[in-house]
């Protein structure tokens, strides 16, 4: 089901991110997704969700996906409110209210959007972000990880 997300990392090599780069563009161009699988014990106390949002594709706290296909068509339509069609949800969980998107109405002078929790039952979008306070994706990413990390860790610790 996800045979061409799986493993693309690997093949992956760091690199300097290119002139006028955003940290997503970077994410996006070297790595193109990511996502955390865990079962059993070790996802205790994590917000958890299945990848792809459909049985079968494995148990996540952590799914991110630059080609991702979410359609908000019926979100627009159902609410009335345009402004949802701003948004490009990057990771998965939308069915159990733990998805994250971009809101596109508003960029850093670093082309960086601001992220914020979606659902598919998000109605009206939070207030617009200053440009200057919007906190780079790379950054958001990677307090996301070390949060998640510790509770894993713990628990993993706890099993043996």
């Amino acid at each position: 089901m996800h045979k061409a997300r799986i493993g693309r990392w690997a093949k992956a090599k760091p690199r300097k991110p290119k002139k006028n780069e955003s940290s997503w563009d970077y994410f996006a161009n070297q790595y193109g997704s990511i996502t955390w699988i865990l079962d059993g014990a070790a996802d205790e106390g994590l917000a958890m969700f299945y990848c792809g949002n459909v049985t079968g594709g494995g148990w996540s706290c952590l799914e991110v996906d630059s080609d991702s296909d979410y359609s908000l068509d019926d979100q627009v339509e159902a609410t009335g409110n345009e402004e949802l069609a701003d948004l490009f949800v990057f990771h998965g969980g939308w069915h159990q209210d733990r998805s994250w998107a971009f809101d596109q109405r508003v960029s850093s002078p670093t082309g960086e959007h601001a992220v914020i929790p979606f659902s598919d039952s998000l109605q009206k979008l939070p207030k617009p972000v200053k440009p200057e306070r919007i906190v780079p994706f790379g950054l958001w990413l990677y307090k996301r990880v070390v949060a998640l990390t510790k509770v894993a860790e713990k628990n993993l610790r706890e099993l043996s």
